[in-house]
């Protein structure tokens, strides 16, 4: 892991309750580096709503499931929900079995996690490292990653056969999510422990972000993976009720 995250991929706002103009992204350092980080946008949800839509043309992902342009979630004690969990995430890209999935993925950190900086962190992975590194250490190809399907299998339902790499006009993107990928050795790779290589890779490879409260997280949702680390829970005897981390997050496309 990187605990330093690279100033190219940070822009630092002068007030650090809300945003001076507006806001400004650098698309292409995150289709190229997977992320970039804006620095105290402040926790207005209507203006995050706002300043996305403004800027991706009114491509804002609208979830059915939640019915909402933006999902708002907290870790709780206990969950279904993978984004509620305070167990570490699975690497992965959002809506991964749609035939489009959202290009971006915006975060916004409404409050960190109770044992902050330590705990309740963002990792990204860029696609051109993943690629080169599981290539380099384990033999998988890039021709590998895109002709090959990786089964998911879900309780009742015939499973589900998508390739790491895909095609999505003319470029290649990721699809992946390893919490919901079987362990042990695949013969498709080679009897290789597909799941378990790309958690090697991913953990020696991805950049640790540390997200404060008001910061806003922009990740590529075709060109990185992504995950958040352990969480943890205190409760507050005074208003008797757990505080944890609190996260916004809108898919958007441009």
């Amino acid at each position: 892991m990187h605990d330093q995250i690279p100033e190219t991929n940070v822009v630092a706002l002068v007030k650090k309750s809300a945003p001076a103009g507006p806001l400004r992204v650098d698309f292409s350092k995150i289709r190229r580096d997977g992320f970039q980080i804006i620095r105290g946008f402040g926790t207005d949800l209507v203006h995050l709503e706002y300043e996305l839509s403004s800027i991706s043309g009114g491509k804002l992902f609208y979830s059915d499931r939640i019915g909402s342009f933006v999902h708002q979630f907290r870790v709780l004690p206990y969950s279904e929900n993978l984004s509620e969990q305070p167990t570490c995430g699975g690497y992965h890209t959002d809506f991964m079995f749609q035939a489009r999935p959202p290009e971006f993925v915006a975060l916004l950190c409404l409050h960190p996690d109770p044992r902050h900086p330590l705990f309740g962190r963002n990792q990204v992975v860029p696609l051109h490292a993943f690629v080169e590194r599981l290539n380099t250490i384990f033999g998988v190809s890039e021709t590998d990653l895109m002709t090959i399907g990786v089964d998911y299998t879900f309780t009742g339902k015939l499973p589900i056969s998508v390739p790491i790499l895909n095609q999505l006009d003319g470029k290649s993107i990721l699809k992946l999510h390893t919490t919901l990928m079987a362990d042990g050795k695949l013969s498709a790779f080679d009897n290789l422990p597909l799941k378990a290589a790309i958690e090697a890779v991913c953990g020696e490879i991805a950049e640790n972000l540390v997200l404060d409260r008001g910061d806003l997280l922009i990740i590529s949702n075709h060109s990185a993976l992504h995950r958040r680390s352990e969480c943890t829970l205190t409760f507050d005897s005074t208003c008797n009720s757990f505080r944890s981390r609190e996260m916004a997050t809108i898919r958007f496309d441009l």
